[in-house]
């Protein structure tokens, strides 16, 4: 078994696929790694694959007409993006920028399309994970229209634990290299608030955090913290 195979063999959605059908489809896979700061794809682009993230973090944003990037999503280890366009020519809704080097499998829509014709159990699964997505993008949606700035850092906080959360001794990490502004465009807030609130966070004693990390002490106590505002 080859490295494209056993790499396949770990995607979930490919987990009934028997050994003669991994290696099928291994034939019209391709692995392909990404330096940080290059791009995947553009918004507005022809869509020519469907990726799975091997290691390392994408992040999706879309641009507005006055050339405000908002932040979409993060996607990391497990991911299948983009989540949408299956069956028709729509081209890709965001740009996927590599902001941890990544390693990806890519499958081209042609290819990716028959798979899914030929395997309905494949198809309801990549229905589960479009079903997830509109979770995702809902919690978002949450963030964005509940109360003050601080509200919507702690519920982001919140939300990014969980997608990217790994437990230490001294909390919870969620290693993203993001900036306040990336982080604000998610939320509808300035970099100025995001960074006065991190601040009033830090000296709350709830979190620490740099540019390429928020460590949170006690979820426990965060989630107090917002229910108490």
């Amino acid at each position: 078994m080859n490295q494209v195979e056993k790499a396949l063999q770990r995607v979930p959605l490919f987990s009934e696929l028997t050994e003669q059908e991994i290696a099928h489809l291994s034939s019209i896979t391709i692995q392909r790694r990404f330096r940080k700061h290059s791009f995947v794809f553009l918004e507005g682009q022809e869509r020519k694959a469907v990726y799975f993230i091997q290691s390392g973090v994408i992040k999706v944003f879309k641009v507005d007409e006055e050339g405000h990037a908002q932040v979409i999503s993060f996607l990391h280890k497990g991911d299948m993006f983009p989540h949408v366009g299956f069956f028709d020519q729509a081209p890709y809704p965001g740009t996927a920028e590599v902001i941890k080097n990544t390693e990806l499998l890519a499958i081209q829509i042609e290819d990716f399309d028959r798979l899914l014709e030929d395997h309905p159990k494949i198809a309801k699964k990549v229905m589960k994970i479009m079903g997830r997505q509109l979770v995702r993008l809902q919690k978002r949606l949450q963030e964005i229209i509940s109360g003050n700035v601080q509200q919507r850092v702690v519920y982001s906080l919140l939300r990014l634990s969980e997608e990217f959360g790994v437990e230490k001794k001294s909390g919870t990490s969620i290693s993203l290299p993001m900036t306040n502004a990336e982080f604000g465009s998610m939320i509808g807030a300035s970099r100025e608030s995001i960074n006065r609130t991190l601040n009033q966070l830090r000296k709350a004693n709830l979190l620490e955090f740099n540019r390429d990390e928020v460590l949170v002490y006690d979820m426990k106590a965060l989630q107090t913290f917002i229910r108490s505002m």
